[in-house]
């Protein structure tokens, strides 16, 4: 297979011998390139530079000191060396070589960026900066990079043409960015190569890493600056592509007063698959930041990338993970109902307070601030990470179908949120299947039964897709009790919605009918349990209309409950206290009033 070439423009600037100057750049012989969208801009730095930050400037006419203070800056507060592939480092990941056995600690390779597919890694040790081209930035532009001192008075250094400033435009155009493939190009996915698949967003746990395939340099929407990279794999494995990225971002210092040593190794940090401070880059500015999900906002481009160049069924995309994998399902896919499908999060974090969740607090309050500290999304951060408050919030929508399992004795993912989840999703009415166990953090999948562990992996969430209705399930008297919070009440292991199973309901325009059945053992049954159709493609209520409800009896063959239901405020209908006799299961089926049977029925048969 043929590398992939991009059209490109190659400015060269060298500096001259002999050049006397009362000071020198830091940065010397800029060059830069076009590709995809975004400008490459490359400079040498002295061998050991410390103590000076960069800045990158952007006009439309050519930079000097004269000028320089009126072009404006696309990045700053960038550290020396940011041509160096920080990836390349183990300890990137969060957990330090010395925790590694002798004979299995990985080697520590220092290099450059791979910036052009295909072709070497640049040098390590200068400068890269990547501009994502926008409007105003579009067509022919001149480039600076100058530097100003970490200490005392913030002096922008000097900017002299043909050595730190370019003398020869780069032109650039709005276009879309395309990741850089770090492999031999032969091994490259072709464009196409998950046509109709589903995609499964695996999310890894706290000091884990996703796939090194593919790279790209953000754009300011994706980070504090823009520049910053990221990486991610994907590709065909078996009869889906799998999406494996890594939550590490660059924020050009080291996290000193982070909770979580992986965060204190290098100037990379995680975001609990969420967000951070814009501020993050200076301490002392961080309280007047805002928490922007840049963590969020990264998966999200990465999945919408896949969809495009993969191909992928955009009604089939799945995520699932464990501890901050878990979390980052509830963060990043619970957040998204018009991508996600289903979710599968082990002990992930589903609110971030306190006094109930002193851990998940400190998780992220080094690198987004306060719980009170606004976000975005015009709330704090305890708001807009509360996954009961966006349920409470989202009636209306069918949220992606949640399978979930925690463990009473876990202290780092704390157990008191959970139960008023569970509440909240029953009274919201959206699909949910919960377990939990007295096992501690890394012993609670251990203990999961079969069925359980089968209904949280990526090929049972295969019958959900945006585009197909499910029965939701809510106060089921099979139903164990969680309690109300403390690790000492409700029962010590339990699950909600366990045991019911479901045939694809018939959602056609004037009828909606599924068959519900229980596979567990005959003891739990009679049970009740309540039914609200979810995702009607076909059968879409308007509030305040009718619709008969009948519920039939598999077992005996019998009809054994007739009602009339209203639609509510959200265009939804709850068939409450379905009664199961049998392990064969009831059908439910709902036709709008008038249709069928002729009318209005009376009450329960």
């Amino acid at each position: 297979m043929r590398a992939m070439t991009w059209p490109r423009v190659l400015v060269t600037i060298t500096v001259m011998a002999g050049c006397a100057m009362a000071q020198a750049p830091d940065a010397t012989n800029l060059r830069g390139f076009y590709r995809a969208g975004q400008v490459f801009l490359q400079w040498d730095e002295p061998e050991g530079l410390t103590g000076v930050r960069f800045r990158v400037l952007c006009s439309d006419q050519a930079i000097t000191d004269a000028n320089a203070a009126d072009a404006p800056v696309l990045g700053d507060y960038i550290m020396p060396g940011s041509s160096t592939d920080w990836w390349l480092n183990p300890e990137s990941y969060g957990k330090p070589l010395s925790e590694y056995p002798e004979d299995q600690r990985p080697e520590v390779v220092v290099d450059g960026w791979i910036i052009e597919e295909g072709q070497a890694r640049i040098a390590p040790g200068n400068g890269l900066f990547v501009h994502t081209v926008t409007e105003e930035t579009a067509g022919p532009r001149f480039y600076a990079v100058v530097s100003w001192p970490e200490e005392g008075e913030r002096a922008i250094g000097p900017v002299r043409p043909g050595v730190n400033s370019l003398t020869e435009a780069i032109a650039g155009e709005v276009a879309p960015i395309e990741p850089i493939w770090q492999g031999d190009p032969a091994d490259k996915p072709a464009a196409g190569a998950g046509r109709g698949m589903p995609l499964d967003l695996a999310l890894h746990a706290k000091r884990g890493r996703g796939g090194m395939q593919w790279l790209v340099f953000g754009d300011r929407s994706l980070g504090w600056r823009e520049s910053l990279a990221f990486k991610f794999g994907a590709g065909v494995q078996g009869d889906s592509v799998r999406v494996a990225p890594t939550d590490r971002h660059w924020i050009d210092r080291i996290l000193t007063d982070a909770f979580d040593g992986c965060n204190r190794l290098t100037p990379a940090i995680h975001s609990f698959w969420a967000g951070y401070n814009d501020h993050i880059y200076d301490p002392e500015l961080m309280s007047e930041g805002t928490v922007v999900m840049y963590g969020e906002r990264r998966v999200l481009w990465i999945v919408d990338w896949v969809q495009r160049y993969f191909g992928t069924d955009p009604m089939r995309s799945y995520a699932a993970g464990g501890s901050m994998g878990g979390c980052g399902s509830f963060n990043i896919a619970f957040r998204h109902p018009e991508v996600f499908a289903a979710i599968a999060p082990n002990v992930g974090i589903v609110a971030y307070r306190l006094p109930e969740g002193p851990d998940s607090v400190r998780r992220v309050s080094a690198y987004m601030g306060p719980m009170d500290t606004p976000t975005e999304h015009e709330m704090t951060v305890a708001e807009w990470l509360d996954a009961g408050r966006f349920a409470l919030d989202h009636q209306g929508d069918a949220l992606p179908f949640v399978i979930m399992s925690n463990g009473r004795q876990d202290t780092s993912i704390p157990w008191p949120a959970n139960p008023p989840f569970y509440a909240v999703m029953q009274q919201a009415r959206q699909g949910l299947i919960a377990a939990w166990n007295e096992g501690t953090h890394g012993e609670v999948a251990r203990l999961l039964p079969d069925d359980i562990r089968e209904r949280m992996s990526f090929a049972w969430m295969r019958r959900f897709a945006l585009d197909r209705s499910y029965p939701a399930f809510s106060n089921c008297t099979a139903n164990d009790d969680p309690g109300e919070g403390p690790a000492d009440s409700g029962d010590p292991v339990g699950y909600i919605n366990r045991g019911l199973d479901w045939e694809e309901p018939i959602d056609e325009a004037d009828r909606w009918e599924v068959t519900v059945r229980w596979y567990l053992e005959d003891s739990a049954l009679p049970l009740r349990v309540d039914i609200t159709p979810r995702r009607a493609q076909n059968f879409v209520l308007e509030p305040g209309e009718k619709v008969n409800a009948d519920v039939y009896c598999l077992a005996s063959n019998s009809n054994v409950a007739r009602r009339v239901l209203t639609a509510d405020e959200h265009g939804l209908v709850t068939f409450e206290g379905a009664e199961m006799l049998g392990k064969a299961g009831i059908r439910l089926t709902l036709t709008r009033a008038g249709v069928g049977d002729g009318g209005a029925v009376g009450p329960d048969l």
